[in-house]
C-alpha cells in the first residue's frame, strides 16, 4: 500500500478527544449507527453484554452532577489531611475538570455490562475452577473497551466528536445506584456531539516501543 492511507487510517488519525461541543444535538440515527458498530464488537462465547445507557433526563444528570460535586468537596476536605495538600487538591481539581464538562455535552452515555454469570467464564467460579472476580473483570473489561473503540471510530466517520470517561469514577462509586441502574455495571462515560474545537495530535508511540518478539 506504500503510503496511501486507507480510510480506517484517517479515522484513527484524525480522532481525538473532544471536550468541548457546539449545542446542537446529532441526529438519533447518528447516534443509532454509533451503537450498531459497538454491537458488532467480539465478546466471550458472543454473550454480548455491554450496554449503553443514555442520560438524558434532566433528574438523572441533575443527580449525577451532585453527587459527583459532593464527591469532589469529600476529596478536597481529605486531601487538607494529607502530607501534601496542596499537590493532592490540584489533582482532584483536574479529575473534576476531566469530568464535569460531560453535562454540557449534547449526549452522554453510561457504558457497562450485564453480569457475566450467564456466560460459560462466568459459570466456572461456581465449579471451583476460577475465583470470582470484582469490577475489574479483564473480559468484561475488553469487551466494552473493543465496543467503545468501535463506537468512536463510527463517529468519527459521521464527523462527530467524542470522548471516553473513567475520571468520574474518583468522586462516585456507586453510579448504578445514582441513576437507577440495577442489571449493569458501569464500566465508563462517553460523550457524543458535533465537535467545537480541533485539539492537537498527542505524541504517538512506535511499534518498537509495545511491541516484542521473544
Amino acid at each position: 500500500m506504500g503510503d496511501v492511507m486507507s480510510h480506517l487510517d484517517e479515522l484513527i488519525n484524525k480522532r481525538r478527544s473532544i471536550r468541548k461541543y457546539k449545542t446542537d444535538v446529532p441526529p438519533e440515527d447518528w447516534i443509532n449507527s454509533m451503537i450498531r458498530y459497538a454491537a458488532m464488537a467480539p465478546s466471550p462465547k458472543n454473550s454480548r453484554p455491554v450496554r449503553f445507557i443514555k442520560i438524558v433526563s434532566p433528574e438523572s444528570r441533575d443527580n449525577l452532577y451532585r453527587a459527583m460535586a459532593n464527591g469532589q468537596k469529600r476529596r478536597l476536605q481529605s486531601a487538607q489531611k494529607s502530607s501534601t495538600p496542596n499537590k493532592l487538591k490540584n489533582r482532584i481539581n483536574m479529575y473534576w475538570r476531566f469530568s464535569k464538562f460531560m453535562f454540557d455535552a449534547p449526549v452522554l452515555f453510561a457504558v457497562g455490562a450485564v453480569s457475566p454469570e450467564r456466560g460459560s467464564s462466568g459459570k466456572l467460579p461456581r465449579t471451583g475452577i476460577n475465583k470470582k472476580v470484582g469490577r475489574g473483570d479483564t473480559d468484561i473489561d475488553i469487551t466494552v473497551g473493543l465496543a467503545v473503540k468501535g463506537f468512536l471510530l463510527k463517529g468519527e466517520e459521521l464527523g462527530l466528536g467524542t470522548c471516553i470517561m473513567t475520571a468520574p469514577f474518583t468522586f462516585v462509586r456507586d453510579v448504578e445506584n445514582i441513576l437507577g441502574i440495577e442489571d449493569v455495571k458501569i464500566k465508563c462515560f462517553v460523550t457524543v456531539g458535533f465537535p467545537d474545537e480541533k485539539p492537537d495530535a498527542p505524541e504517538r508511540i512506535n511499534v518498537a516501543d509495545i511491541c516484542r518478539e521473544i
